[in-house]
């Protein structure tokens, strides 16, 4: 689970000094919250079992020769993003792989930019942030121990060392894996944009979506007419999207609650669907997954339960996935919004791009702008599908196509 920072000099004359300043700041507020955050210090030893043998992270430094403004003209940014994530290949050659990895890069600016690989083994997105925003704090502040809220390791779930392997989405996802060359185009959406979206995207049923219900749907939308004018063929779609529980949970999980809190939603869409009937999908998969759902997978029974109600979900899936002489297309999304990433400071200003990285086909990944009330939609498709959406009259109506990283404010703030 990669993410990936964005820093600017924040200085008049960017120097070594400042530079080795601040990577020293970063690696003792770093050593001062891991004790707290103690799995993320550990060792992955197999599938269900991480070592917490306090060993610590695997802590890389790099240099860019060129400046970030020169960075964010390359044509071909998203791949140069993932020169400045942790190299896995690290984990995959190690017997015992890291639940954690950070590195720096340092641009000939002054600009830097901080990225973590973390296992999801111990934390899903909302733990990242959690994590990312505990360190930043110790940095900035200097005392973890004043106001600082501590990670909760402990879980109402029931552990099981003997779950079950492919108990989980990836069982049926297989169906969906497309061997073409992965494309990837960064799709904003601004806040005039999502005002827009919202007003088409209301009814009855669902007065105020929320923004990240309507930017999915329209992308959904538009993605299964590229999928169909791909393939020649009118299938429905099958949308599944991670639903975090802290939220639906009564009284909510706190923020600070390690592990994977999420549950996977599920809408099937048909071809003709408006953008206001997946709204209403949406809403109505999300509804599924109360207060007393998050209850039946808690206590003694717990993983029982969680076995029978993923057991459901699969063959729900499946079912989907077969139905009909066409067959489904697959679409899966994942919201970053709202997770306080763009709030990550370590002493010297908030990011100025918190950008989002997959290899995955088929996917939709939403991140906020910096002002909070756009969104950046990261899609992931192959090429011949790709070519299409990105040419859709509709899509482009509403959405900026690739924009250079630092217009991101201003396509806001004009708003």
């Amino acid at each position: 689970m990669p993410m990936v920072l964005f820093y600017s000099a924040n200085s008049t004359q960017a120097t070594t000094d400042i530079t080795h300043q601040r990577i020293k700041q970063l690696k003792e507020s770093l050593s001062q919250v891991l004790p707290l955050f103690y799995p993320f210090a550990g060792r992955i030893k197999d599938k269900v079992t991480i070592v917490c043998n306090d060993e610590g992270v695997h802590f890389t430094e790099a240099k860019v020769s060129c400046s970030l403004s020169e960075f964010f003209n390359q044509p071909n940014l998203p791949s140069l993003l993932y020169k400045l994530i942790p190299d896995q290949a690290i984990n995959e050659a190690s017997t015992e792989g890291y639940t954690t990895m950070a590195k720096v890069t340092c641009f000939a600016c002054g600009g830097m930019v901080i990225a973590t690989l973390i296992s999801h083994m111990v934390a899903d997105a909302v733990g990242a942030s959690f994590f990312l925003n505990s360190w930043s704090s110790n940095s900035r502040i200097g005392d973890f121990q004043h106001g600082f809220e501590f990670p909760n390791f402990d879980t109402p779930f029931p552990r099981n060392n003997a779950c079950p392997q492919g108990t989980n989405s990836e069982i049926f996802m297989d169906k969906f894996l497309n061997e073409n060359k992965l494309a990837t185009r960064r799709i904003l959406f601004d806040a005039e944009a999502i005002s827009r979206l919202k007003a088409q995207g209301s009814s009855l049923t669902v007065k105020n979506p929320s923004r990240v219900a309507v930017v999915a749907s329209l992308l959904c939308k538009c993605a299964t007419k590229a999928y169909n004018a791909n393939s020649g063929l009118k299938r429905p779609t099958l949308i599944t999207f991670p639903v975090n529980m802290r939220r639906r949970a009564t009284p909510n999980f706190s923020n600070s609650c390690m592990g994977n809190f999420s549950w996977m939603g599920m809408a099937l869409m048909s071809a003709n669907d408006e953008l206001s009937d997946l709204v209403i999908k949406f809403r109505e998969a999300v509804n599924l997954i109360d207060s007393d759902f998050v209850k039946t997978l808690q206590g003694e029974e717990g993983f029982v339960k969680f076995c029978e109600i993923s057991k459901h979900v699969i063959e729900t899936a499946s079912k989907g996935a077969m139905m009909g002489t066409n067959g489904v297309n697959h679409i899966n999304y994942t919201s970053l919004c709202n997770l306080g990433l763009y709030d990550v400071d370590f002493g010297w200003g908030k990011p100025i791009w918190v950008p989002v990285v997959s290899e995955n086909d088929n996917f939709l990944i939403f991140m906020d702008t910096p002002s909070g009330k756009g969104i950046e939609a990261w899609v992931y498709l192959n090429e011949d599908k790709m070519a299409i959406l990105q040419q859709d009259n509709e899509l482009l109506m509403f959405a900026t196509m690739d924009p250079n990283p630092m217009q991101l404010k201003d396509y806001v703030s004009h708003a």
